[in-house]
């Protein structure tokens, strides 16, 4: 057993007068690099100088290939994934126009900036898009990708003075709008992606234009942004956003980065990166945790059910965002799930392969296996931030396995899924334990995916359902090298309602399992009913007396022993979920009535081999539990707070 700790150095600033010298030098260049900025297009995620670098790279691998797919997708829609059809959404003709003038930077053939004014003029003569009655997120993006195609473009022949004029003084107006008003139904919470989309849109806004922009404003927009950082992912920890996987892609991808980036360039002090501990690491989370099998890229997502991922720009934004030292683990990964070795789309969703061809560093950073690095697998362990705890095998294919488990220790924060304590299983060719989706469906009044959690109810998850937003808390943790490990959480009542509620969870990736993996489920309560487990209806299931077994759609299996209480009833199922994981609008569900107290184990087979024996021996007296749990030819040993593996024959 390993810990993985992360040294966090405080030292006291040097008064010496060479201190005083760097720190004048410092503030000389940083006016002087401020005044090049301010005089000249394009500013924000790059400057004049390199135009010709960025043309030369797009001459060699990887980019020439993400040049290749970007030129294959300028005229689809805003996912990447289909050709527009001439009907397209504002989203598309944003993203459309965004591809389009990021082209004609790279190539300088006007032919693709006018066809960037062409989808602009489409966008300005919606008048939706200014009016502080339309809907804030609407606003935002429009503004963001203004920014953007406005300083691309500019002085390109087809964008004339009149017309440039005129975008400058609507992206002023703009970024007044939204840092002023702000738009309708918008979600207040600092914590919520739309104040980062709100701050870092009417930034982007402002720093584009050619207007006189006061620096109070820009100084609010920066303060806002780091608010958010700081709600959302808390002062430490390994980055995980408190409202969900899905909403990293959306406001970091689309927004905030790209603020990031252009608050940097316009004053090196401003460091999104260092402002706020946690935000380095914040774009890991989308690597992390993801898995590819046989019907695209999927992870677990907590508060708000989104299994489905589009990177949006984070894939390639990672490399600005992270720690150098995680670069050669990203750039592994990121090569299997969509570079040469994956997908080959090189993220062509939204912000997608622009920010890929700006920002990965190509043949200058090794590929290195994340697995084989203790600074990525120290991150698994998120016990000073949201509270998630990662355990995966391997970043090597359809054979990696990804269990997660969320202690939820902020609380409710953005939204608000009930799902303290809750886990989630993805990868080996299979979605084993999931969400229910997100809100906005109701049955009997009940939102549908509070009923698709996979914990411990204390009543019928089909009943009146009465959820809170109680945090956790973390008893116990231990983090293998292999990525296998335990954790025990615990919450006074968890977001169902049940009191008293601890739960150990351990998994293995030991061979001696005689299975690809196993996922140990401890759960002790006041009053507890039943234990639930939700699959998605692509996944068949079958019950008999001893436990259940979920087949996949590529023959591989999870089989669920019940080792307590004995002689428990199982009851299966299939509901609705409250939003689609991908095209999959309903989830297969088991149920069993084990009281207060039950344990499970979890082994994950290949097609066609059977599952290894599973037993109890000992006691599992709450009170001091003292047991074993032998699995093929694995023993783990549960006692107090802690299942750990006893080293086999």
């Amino acid at each position: 057993m390993i810990r993985y700790n992360r040294p966090i150095s405080k030292t006291k600033p040097s008064r010496s007068r060479e201190h005083l010298i760097v720190i004048m030098v410092h503030l000389f260049l940083s006016l002087f690099m401020n005044n090049l900025v301010l005089a000249s297009h394009p500013r924000l995620l790059f400057g004049p100088d390199d135009v010709p670098v960025l043309r030369e790279k797009i001459t060699r691998e990887p980019w020439a290939s993400m040049f290749k797919h970007l030129l294959a997708t300028l005229e689809f829609g805003h996912w990447g994934d289909k050709p527009a059809d001439g009907n397209e959404d504002d989203y598309s003709e944003l993203t459309i126009a965004h591809r389009n003038a990021f082209t004609y930077v790279l190539t300088g053939d006007d032919a693709y900036a006018k066809r960037a004014r062409e989808m602009i003029e489409r966008r300005l003569a919606d008048p939706g898009h200014m009016d502080k009655r339309g809907k804030g997120l609407t606003l935002y993006i429009h503004g963001i990708y203004f920014a953007l195609v406005y300083d691309y473009c500019h002085g390109a022949p087809s964008w004339d003075k009149a017309f440039s004029d005129r975008i400058s003084k609507k992206l002023k107006e703009h970024g007044d709008l939204i840092g002023f008003h702000g738009g309708s139904h918008q979600n207040r919470s600092l914590a919520s992606n739309w104040q980062a989309l709100r701050w870092s849109s009417a930034a982007l806004c402002w720093m584009a234009s050619d207007e006189a922009v006061e620096q109070k404003n820009l100084d609010v927009a920066w303060r806002n942004v780091n608010g958010y950082l700081r709600a959302n992912l808390g002062q430490a920890g390994s980055g995980w956003n408190c409202e969900g996987l899905g909403y990293t892609f959306f406001p970091m991808g689309n927004g905030v980065v790209p603020f990031g980036i252009a608050m940097h360039r316009r004053d090196p002090s401003r460091d999104l990166r260092q402002a706020t501990p946690a935000a380095p690491f914040t774009l890991w989370t989308v690597f992390a945790g993801t898995v590819r099998n046989r019907t695209g890229m999927w992870r677990a997502d907590f508060a708000d059910d989104n299994p489905g991922t589009r990177f949006e720009g984070t894939a390639g934004f990672a490399f600005w965002m992270c720690p150098p030292e995680l670069h050669g683990e990203l750039a592994w990964a990121y090569d299997r799930l969509v570079g040469a070795a994956g997908d080959q789309t090189w993220d062509s969703s939204r912000f997608g392969i622009v920010s890929s061809i700006l920002f990965h560093p190509g043949d200058a950073v090794a590929k290195r296996d994340p697995m084989n690095s203790n600074a990525w697998k120290q991150l698994f362990d998120d016990r000073h931030g949201n509270g998630m705890f990662l355990f995966r095998n391997a970043y090597l294919g359809p054979d990696d396995l990804a269990v997660q488990v969320f202690a939820k220790l902020l609380g409710n924060r953005g939204h608000q899924g009930p799902d303290s304590l809750s886990y989630r299983i993805y990868g080996f060719d299979g979605m084993w334990g999931v969400g229910g989706g997100r809100y906005g469906k109701q049955d009997e009044g009940i939102e549908i995916y509070h009923r698709s959690q996979n914990t411990l109810y204390p009543i019928d998850p089909e009943g009146q359902l009465k959820t809170n937003g109680e945090r956790g808390s973390v008893v116990d943790h231990g983090l293998n090298d292999d990525g296998s490990g335990f954790v025990t959480l615990g919450a006074a009542r968890n977001n169902v309602g049940t009191q008293n509620h601890t739960r150990s969870l351990a998994v293995s990736f030991d061979p001696a399992l005689q299975a690809h993996a196993a996922v140990v489920v401890l759960d002790t309560s006041a009053d507890g009913l039943v234990w639930q487990h939700c699959t998605l209806d692509t996944h068949d299931i079958k019950v008999d007396e001893n436990g259940f077994t979920i087949t996949g759609p590529t023959g591989n299996t999870l089989r669920g022993t019940v080792l307590h209480p004995a002689n428990a009833t199982i009851r299966t199922g299939r509901r609705e979920r409250g939003s689609n994981a991908g095209d999959v609008t309903h989830n297969h569900w088991i149920a069993i009535d084990t009281g207060p107290n039950a344990l499970v184990v979890l082994t994950l087979q290949r097609a066609g081999e059977a599952p290894p024996t599973v037993r109890l021996e000992g006691s599992l007296n709450p009170a001091k539990p003292d047991a074993r749990i032998v699995i093929g030819r694995q023993t783990m040993r549960l006692q107090g707070t802690k299942i750990q593996p006893i080293e086999h024959p």
